[in-house]
């Protein structure tokens, strides 16, 4: 069987389990453990030992992907509640005062600093879902491309004075943001168009 074939069976395995549910939970593709490569170039199911990870999240199977939505189970928009609930993010801060915004990290890629992976809103939910390395766009767009590149995947790029954004192909909500250092990008992030979290 050829690698391709291997990928597709793993996928819809799930899809077909969960089909077949005894109607006890949700049937859902939360309710299955991510699947990761190994460093040896098969695939591995939850915990590190391979034993399904409790509370396992939808985190994406295959290459890691931001957008256009979000980052698996973690979408732009859902509560903060409904976001803890996916078991992809952790709380770093809350919003000072209850106002302003608050922030998290991806449980699979914690940052260091007070910023995190994301920022979320009492009033929009999860505003912004910050990059990690190894973390693409559907368009193969991430941290460390090229300015050339970016701009190849994203013709409407618009330069700001700090940040550059785009819009998101398939989601008229979002946007891209990138920090262009050097002529590549520094940072990148999936936010929701109108957020109140960072300018």
């Amino acid at each position: 069987m050829n690698r391709r074939s291997t990928i597709a069976l793993l996928l819809a395995l799930p899809l077909s389990l969960a089909a077949c549910g005894d109607g006890g939970g949700s049937g859902g593709i939360a309710d299955v453990a991510p699947t990761t490569a190994s460093p040896t170039g098969g695939t591995t199911t939850g915990g590190p030992d391979g034993a399904a990870a409790p509370g396992a999240s939808a985190a994406p199977a295959g290459p890691v992907r931001l957008g256009p939505e979000g980052y698996g189970a973690l979408k732009l928009g859902m509560t903060r509640e409904a976001a803890e609930a996916t078991g992809l993010i952790t709380i770093k801060s809350e919003p000072p005062g209850g106002a302003g915004c608050g922030s998290f990290d991806l449980k699979e890629f914690p940052r260091e600093g007070p910023y995190g992976g994301g920022s979320f809103s009492p009033d929009l939910g999860i505003a912004r879902i910050a990059a990690a390395e190894g973390v693409r766009t559907p368009e193969g767009i991430a941290v460390g491309a090229s300015a050339a590149e970016i701009e190849k995947a994203y013709p409407e790029l618009r330069e700001g004075p700090n940040l550059s954004f785009t819009a998101v192909p398939g989601n008229p909500k979002a946007q891209y943001t990138f920090l262009i250092v050097d002529g590549r990008a520094k940072e990148l992030a999936l936010d929701l168009a109108n957020q109140n979290c960072s300018n």
